[in-house]
């Protein structure tokens, strides 16, 4: 999931733990504001990672 990915310390911006050790997904996207790095914690990643599976499984499932 996350192996050779470089952690760093900062806030997720999903839960907004801060001063923890977070990993960037890549770039959010605002209409108004241009686009800035998404990092998440740990827990959150987990959270994301599981929201996929879901979504593809749904999706073949509807196939």
């Amino acid at each position: 999931m996350t192996a050779g990915r470089e952690w760093t310390t900062g806030l997720c911006w999903r839960c907004e733990a801060d001063g923890v050790p977070v990993l960037w997904l890549g770039p959010a996207h605002s209409d108004d504001h241009g686009h800035a790095p998404f990092h998440t914690c740990e827990p959150c990643v987990r959270r994301i990672e599981e929201l996929i599976a879901d979504h593809v499984a749904r999706r073949y499932a509807a196939t």
